[in-house]
């Protein structure tokens, strides 16, 4: 047995680091929130509460699956309300809902249990499917109201909850995107018995509100989403009014789900899990609901304050293809400071393209603004990044004619501050088609655009198109830059070396040297004699996720204390102790991380700053406990409100996608040695049937839309590592894409980092692990015997050769040499 190194502590005291991360994920929660309606109930002094709902004492602080993470203790909205000096006057009512629910959760969690114990292999990765759904609670009685209003409580919180994951897609049956009868029962009769109710929504997303309007007497309505350990102190910091919402939508709300395009063809609504055709092409989003004039409930970048704002256009500037706006922000109202997001939209014209209406094309946060007072804000992007896909003559292009600015708060106010004129239409990169259809596909098509008028006097540019300088490909794939260490191992490495690095240990391998309790999987421990590091890739959307305590054992085997998820506690007791550790028989060990709030509710800031800050935050504590390659952040976009990940992601627009991934991969790779994993790379929209289904896209679609957020990552912020994803695209499994692993990753976008495969993508019946390699990704993951025996077997059948194998290791081996564990 060779000696086990850990990083993990043998104090279990609150570090420093715990509490400055707390500080962190406080003040990102807070900024994250979105206030959706408010008739001036709020903010509001502590005083009696009433708090009714799901969400209130068992407080969602993120979804179920890879997203999760094992943080010290989290501040449910209850705990929140209390540390304001609020008093709850529904302690009786909560109690109730506390223990029914756990009473549910254990059910679930021992049918999940028994389920993963006959499960097949190809089952045990989505063991999530269909797993615990919150109840909604029990019907509030008159001697509930009674109760809470001995001490004059006249203000009611309910909190709606839903809860979402990896495996399975939201649920319209199951009222996953509405509220259930129980709730607006609720809801009606707390608000015939108090003066004002605050409505909080604790989902990781849209959902149907059209049953509140029906309701009389609601005042506020909170979108909390799920802010991480820290929420509940968050939403009272916005209910006292210490902290002024700042918070704008990532996503649009449709007035009902029905709104949306082809809605009811999504993921498993037409009964086809297998085939998901993305008929509504580019109109994804706010895209669709303003290129075909159709009302949302809440537009995109909607959020409304305790104050008011005015923005005021003071300049646009061209300078070749790079467009600069300035905007003067005040905080116009007396009493509170606050913070405001200002967004700039574009609208193209459409020719032989039809454009959407508009799109995002830059936005900016400001800093805390005092009442009456003022800030220049810059809003600046390059408008060939706005080109559009000319699939006939693979090329983007931008248009002969007017490109119209559009400068506010949202999508829908704005105001028109300059038009731009390109002379001719021009390419503007010349490419080669990708990832071609392999189905028949009918795009949906918008109406004609009309425009409202431009006024006389707004600010004219001209942009020749004589100034763009075309961009072309050549597809020649870039050799890894090697440092000498790698050059000098790589020469001694054989086959069968080689193979066990591109293949990865698994992630219960007992003989590795290096060692992070909890990680999803490590590269290799078979080659640490002759210089090969040994790194961890944990998961961590929201947050490093690892094991929480452990105990060595006196072989020096390294084994976890608690499960890392809830069902493994109600396995058979053989598999426990299997599995387990006992804590009177070793040594125990603590790895504290923090959890923040999760990718929408981060986008939801609307601040890039604040989320680079964060990914430092995550990369401190990935060098405390040695972790290389952190498998996030999640982007895949907000196609349907219905896919479980969504929490996870970022948003429905590619722009704001790609700058908050940038701005977490700047933050991670601040620190030297620790990677970011960008992922599901690609088109990775839905959780039913994620090993089989097939994304039937466009190649325009494709390249605007799922594949934008993806190139601004590798190119803006040098992301080191990209995740394939499960499912096929347009026939082909994304692992065995060599359009997607190489021709666009490598020669199109200068990626030079390592490629890896999602847990348990590749295999029998899925995609194949030489294939893989070939087609351009470099570690297979999770790894271990039967992965490597696969790999053995395809090097002998000729899907992969030995040149694919050298060229994958020597990516692997440079990272991981230069990685946090090479300098442990």
């Amino acid at each position: 047995m060779k000696k086990i190194r850990t990083n993990a502590t043998l104090s279990k005291e609150v570090t420093e680091r715990e509490l400055k991360h707390r500080e962190l994920a406080r003040s990102a929660a807070a900024e994250s929130i979105v206030l959706l309606k408010n008739d001036g109930s709020i903010p509001t002094a502590p005083c009696p509460i009433a708090l009714y709902g799901a969400g209130a004492a068992t407080t969602i602080k993120g979804g179920t699956g890879s997203g999760e993470v094992n943080e010290r203790y989290s501040v449910t909205i209850e705990q929140g309300l209390k540390n304001a000096a609020f008093t709850i006057t529904t302690d009786t009512w909560l109690r109730e809902y506390e223990t029914y629910m756990k009473a549910e959760k254990k059910k679930t969690n021992k049918a999940l249990a028994k389920r993963i114990i006959s499960s097949s292999s190809d089952d045990r990765i989505n063991i999530m499917a269909n797993g615990f759904q919150y109840p909604s609670g029990m019907l509030i009685t008159e001697a509930d109201i009674k109760e809470s209003k001995k001490s004059g409580c006249e203000t009611c919180m309910y909190v709606i909850a839903r809860q979402a994951g990896e495996c399975s897609d939201r649920s319209l049956e199951k009222h996953d995107f509405s509220l259930t009868q129980t709730e607006i029962d609720n809801l009606k009769t707390a608000a015939s018995s108090y003066k004002k109710i605050i409505v909080v929504i604790n989902v990781g997303g849209p959902m149907d509100l059209s049953s509140l309007e029906k309701i009389e007497g609601i005042n506020a309505i909170l979108f909390f989403c799920q802010q991480g350990m820290e929420g509940g102190n968050a939403l009272a910091d916005i209910i006292t009014g210490s902290v002024t919402p700042s918070g704008s939508l990532s996503s649009t709300w449709p007035q009902k789900y029905k709104d949306l395009p082809n809605a009811m063809e999504y993921s498993y609504l037409n009964g086809d899990t297998t085939n998901e055709e993305y008929k509504e092409g580019i109109y994804v989003g706010y895209r669709y609901f303003d290129s075909f004039n159709i009302a949302p409930r809440y537009e995109f970048g909607y959020g409304l304050s305790y104050t008011d704002f005015t923005i005021e256009h003071t300049g646009t500037k061209i300078d070749k293809t790079k467009i600069t706006v300035t905007a003067k922000v005040t905080n116009s109202g007396g009493t509170y400071s606050g913070k405001k997001c200002v967004q700039l939209y574009m609208s193209a014209p459409s020719g032989k393209l039809l454009r959407e209406y508009q799109s995002l094309a830059a936005f900016a946060k400001t800093d805390l603004l005092e009442p009456c007072k003022s800030q220049e804000v810059t809003l600046g992007f390059d408008i060939t990044e706005h080109s559009g896909y000319d699939e006939q003559n693979t090329s983007f292009i931008l248009e002969q004619g007017d490109y119209i600015l559009r400068l506010g708060e949202s999508s829908k106010k704005t105001k028109i501050i300059a038009v731009i004129t390109l002379d001719n239409t021009v390419v503007t990169e010349i490419c080669t088609n990708v990832c071609k259809l392999n189905h028949d596909l009918k795009e949906i098509k918008p109406p004609a655009q009309t425009f409202e008028k431009t006024p006389e006097n707004i600010h004219r540019l001209s942009l020749n198109a004589s100034d763009i300088i075309p961009k072309k490909n050549d597809y020649i794939v870039p050799k890894p830059v090697l440092s000498e260490k790698t050059k000098a191992i790589l020469e001694k490495l054989n086959l069968q070396d080689m193979l066990k690095i591109i293949v990865a240990t698994g992630t219960f391998d007992m003989n590795s040297s290096f060692l992070v309790p909890g990680a999803a999987a490590n590269t290799t421990s078979h080659l640490t004699d002759i210089g090969v590091p040994n790194a961890a890739l944990c998961d961590g959307p929201a947050g490093l996720r690892i094991q929480r305590t452990s105990v060595k054992l006196k072989d020096g085997k390294i084994k976890p204390v608690e499960a890392m998820m809830e069902f493994m506690e109600y396995m058979p007791w053989v598999m426990r102790k299997y599995l387990l550790g006992n804590p009177k028989k070793g040594t125990l060990l603590y790895q504290y991380t923090s959890a923040f709030p999760v990718g929408t509710a981060l986008a939801q800031t609307w601040n890039t700053q604040l989320v680079e800050e964060i990914g430092k935050a995550v990369g401190t504590e990935m060098a405390e406990y040695g972790v290389t390659f952190l498998l996030a952040p999640g982007m895949n976009i907000h196609r349907n409100p219905l896919c479980g990940r969504n929490y996870e992601y970022y948003s429905e627009d590619p722009l704001l996608t790609g700058k908050m991934a940038a701005a977490s991969t700047k933050g991670v790779q601040s620190h030297d040695g620790c990677y970011v994993t960008i992922k599901h790379y690609a088109a990775n929209n839905q959780e039913s049937n994620r090993n089989h289904s097939n994304s039937i896209i466009s190649e325009r679609t494709l390249r605007e839309i799922y594949l934008k957020g993806y190139k601004i990552a590798v190119k803006e912020a040098g992301a080191k590592a990209v995740m394939t994803s499960y499912n096929k695209l347009n026939g082909v499994y994304t692992p065995n894409s060599y359009d997607l692993c190489t021709k666009l990753l490598r020669c199109e976008w200068g990626f030079d980092g390592v490629v890896m495969t999602d847990w348990f993508s590749t295999g029998e019946g899925l995609a194949g692990n030489g294939l893989a390699v070939k087609a351009g990704n470099d570690l297979i993951c999770p790894g271990g015997k039967d992965f490597y025996k696969a790999m053995e077997k395809d090097l002998k059948a000729g899907h992969v050769d030995i040149k694919d194998i050298r060229l994958s290791c020597a990516r692997v081996l440079e990272a991981v040499i230069n990685g946090r564990t090479g300098k442990t």
